[in-house]
Parts: structure tokens; C-alpha cells; sequence
């Protein structure tokens, strides 16, 4: 049906197996994410902009493109949709107080953000993203905590097979510091040669070339020089103690000297995850000290986030059904509008029982109702009659095998609980 209008670019309704799909999703992810010793926290969806512009870099393509502004709110503060959830997760801390609580603290945290990016396969202006935090410890414990929690919910829960963690780490400040002269020096004989972002790069934030994924900078990208042979003993420290943890888990891990993640906030231990055999990215996190960028105490922490509609892409493309759609055990259907809450009556004390019951009372004729429960596939339905409610029982019929019986509702419960069994152990 046409309208003269639509959803925004960029959005995406959910609705029938794809918002159950995301349901039963967001269900597994408090599960888990509780399981593993991380509390909920949840921050608003407007944040003002400085949260981002003093973390994430003003450099970055979400500062500099794709953030989305709230229309005359410049004239107090400059408010937008959060694309992202580390920074606000660590505004809370410190606007909340959360020092003085038992440190550090792991959180998770699961919400729509926002990017005003070129809609494409996998990449959505409005998505939804999973992701924990470990605040307030430098231990390289944490690092290898987050990756492996990570790790173990995309191999264990969604059935990814052949999983790998791509690893670098950025170092202390020091360390950048020296890597960027080296960085500068090297990109400097080719600054005529690289595409226009990264000549602005070299001159404003020589770490961001890294990052680039314009085909003609990537000859240079790969002969760049190594950050790790720069990092101070402290940071090489930690790096091989990370590394230590991955190996005693049999994590697969490969050292990718480019990867220096998207937002400016990271330093040491930078991490994403990959599918081996399409080399495909499914998320990914570091180690962070927005403590130090907001002129607060410092605050060690470390996280990952990972976009729920790209996974859902690539289980799909990979084949792996996650979800099986899950058909209603039994459908209850009347006869004759005087029985209709004699009817809703069973169907209610089915429920509490723990059925999963279907029904369509708004429509009147048995037939209607029958029809509708064929089209969405219920083997086993319930007639509510005239003549056996007098008797205290109903009709129960099998849709695929063409029979019915009556039955008693003193014996509903249990009948259909062994037929139920038996449907399954075929």
C-alpha cells in the first residue's frame, strides 16, 4: 500500500521472524552477558556532543560525518543521537559516582545508536549494538577477559566456527608519541602519492592512516612500520601478558600491525574478531582512559561492541540457523460467540500450565478460525463445542494427520503434553 511517506534511510521495521529473531537474541544476551558477571546499565539516547567530540577524536569519520545533530539545539548545547555506548557508559560513572562503589565495574549494555553513514548490506543508519565494559583496572587480565567473553558468545552462542582475534596495542601515550614520528617520516615520502583524507591525516592525526580503506593507500599501508617496535616495556609488558592468557585458552590470535580501530580513545590492547575463511569483521573493542581526555582521575577500562543486525547478516549468508521458528503448541477455537470465554478460559489455563497457545476470537466463524490456524502451521487445535463443554470436554484436532478425538479437560493437560513429546521424538 502506497503512502506519501516512508521510513527513514537508513531504518529498519522488524516485525514476524525478524523481531522474534531479536527478541530471542536480546533474551540470550542479558543471559549471558549477566552469566558473566556484568550488570545492565542503560544511558539515554541523547547525549551532548562533547561527550564524543573530546573521545572519540575530532578526526574520526563519526565526528566528522556521521553524527546526527538535534535541529536547533546549538544554541545551549549541541545535542545528538549517541553513535556509540563507551563514552556515555563512562559519563555515567563519573556524573553518577560510581567510584565509591566495589572496582572495577563490568557492565553490558544493549541499545539502538545512530551514524549518519551511506546505507548499505549490513551497515544501517539506526542498529543495534551488545557491548561490555571493564572500568577502573589496568590489569592485561581484563583484556583478555573481554576478548574472551566475546569470543566465547560468538563461537558458543551464535555458532560461529572458525574464529580468529586480530591484535595490536597502540601503547601508553610514550609509545604513540614515538611511533607517530616514525609514522610521519615514513608516509612523508609518499604524501603526494596517498589520497586526499590521509594527506590531512598525516598533517593532523598521523594514526588514522592506519585506518584508511581507500584501495590507493593500501600498498603504503602495509609497509608502514610496526607500532609494536615501539612500545616501552611497561606496554610490551602487558601486550604479552594478554597474549599469555589467549594462548592458555587456545584463543587463535593473529598480530595486525594496521589495526588501530575507528575512535581515538584507544591506547594498548586494540582487538577485532574475524571469520578465518572470508577474513569477514564481526566487531570488536580496546583499552581506553577517558579518565585522562575529561581531565578527571585516570580510569583504566577496556570493552568491545558488537552490531546485532550485521551478525544476523552473515548467520544468515553462513546458513546458520540460530533460531528455529517456533510454531504455537495448540490452537483453541470456538463455536458459537456463547462459548467464546468458556474458551478463553481454557486457553488461559493452558498458558499457565506453560503451553504456547494461539488463537483468533476475532473472527467469529469456525471455519475463519480453522483456516487461520492452518496458515500459521499449528498441528493441534482445540474445538470448544456445544455438546462436549456440556460434558466437560472438547475436541482436540490433529491438523496433519486429518483425526480428532474428544477429551475431557480434566485430562487436557496431560494428553497434550504426550502428544506434544511425541511430536518432537519424530
Amino acid at each position: 500500500m502506497k503512502l506519501p511517506f516512508s521510513k527513514i534511510k537508513g531504518t529498519k521495521d522488524k516485525y514476524g521472524n525478524e523481531a522474534d529473531f531479536f527478541l530471542k537474541l536480546y533474551d540470550l544476551l542479558f543471559e549471558f552477558s549477566i552469566r558473566h558477571g556484568f550488570k545492565y546499565i542503560e544511558t539515554p539516547l541523547l547525549e551532548n556532543e562533547k561527550v564524543f567530540t573530546t573521545s572519540l577524536g575530532q578526526t574520526s569519520d563519526v565526528v566528522e560525518k556521521e553524527m546526527f545533530y538535534l535541529k536547533g539545539s546549538e544554541r545551549k548545547e549541541k545535542i545528538v543521537l549517541r553513535p556509540e555506548n563507551t563514552a556515555p557508559a563512562i559519563r555515567l560513572y563519573f556524573e553518577e559516582g560510581l567510584h565509591t562503589e566495589p572496582q572495577p565495574l563490568l557492565f553490558f549494555y544493549l541499545g539502538k545508536m545512530y551514524r549518519k553513514e551511506n546505507p548499505q548490506r549490513g551497515r544501517l543508519r539506526e542498529f543495534t549494538q551488545w557491548g561490555i565494559e571493564i572500568i577502573n583496572t589496568e590489569n592485561s587480565f581484563a583484556d583478555f577477559y573481554v576478548i574472551y567473553v566475546g569470543f566465547k558468545f560468538l563461537k558458543e552462542i551464535l555458532n560461529f566456527t572458525e574464529i580468529k582475534v586480530k591484535l595490536n596495542s597502540l601503547g601508553c601515550e610514550k609509545c604513540r608519541l614515538k611511533y607517530k614520528n616514525r609514522l610521519v617520516s615514513y608516509y612523508s615520502r609518499y604524501k603526494n602519492k596517498i589520497c586526499y583524507d590521509c594527506q590531512r591525516r598525516l598533517k593532523i592525526n598521523p594514526l588514522r592512516l592506519l585506518d584508511c580503506k581507500n584501495a590507493i593507500c593500501q600498498p603504503y599501508k602495509k609497509n608502514a612500520p610496526f607500532i609494536l617496535d615501539s612500545l616501552c616495556k611497561f606496554c610490551n609488558l602487558h601486550f604479552q601478558e594478554t597474549l599469555s592468557y589467549l594462548e592458555k585458552t587456545k584463543i587463535f590470535y593473529e598480530l595486525d600491525k594496521t589495526l588501530v580501530r575507528g575512535f581515538d580513545y584507544y591506547e594498548r590492547t586494540v582487538f577485532e574478531y574475524y571469520l578465518e575463511e572470508d577474513n569477514l569483521a564481526l566487531g570488536g573493542g580496546g583499552r581506553y582512559d577517558l579518565g585522562k581526555a575529561w581531565g578527571q582521575n585516570p580510569l583504566p577500562s577496556v570493552g568491545l561492541a558488537l552490531g546485532l543486525e550485521r551478525l544476523k547478516i552473515i548467520l544468515e549468508e553462513k546458513g546458520i540457523n540460530l533460531f528455529y521458528s517456533e510454531k504455537p503448541d495448540v490452537f483453541v477455537a470456538y463455536v458459537g460467540e456463547e462459548l467464546k470465554m468458556k474458551a478463553f478460559e481454557i486457553l488461559e489455563n493452558l498458558r499457565k500450565e506453560g503451553f504456547n497457545v494461539s488463537f483468533n476470537f476475532f473472527k467469529q466463524a469456525l471455519s475463519q478460525q480453522l483456516e487461520y490456524a492452518n496458515k500459521i502451521g499449528v498441528k493441534y487445535v482445540i474445538i470448544v463445542g456445544f455438546e462436549e463443554i456440556s460434558k466437560n470436554a472438547i475436541i482436540l484436532k490433529d491438523f496433519e494427520e486429518g483425526t480428532q478425538g474428544t477429551i475431557f479437560l480434566s485430562k487436557l493437560s496431560e494428553e497434550l503434553k504426550k502428544k506434544l513429546k511425541q511430536t518432537k521424538n519424530v
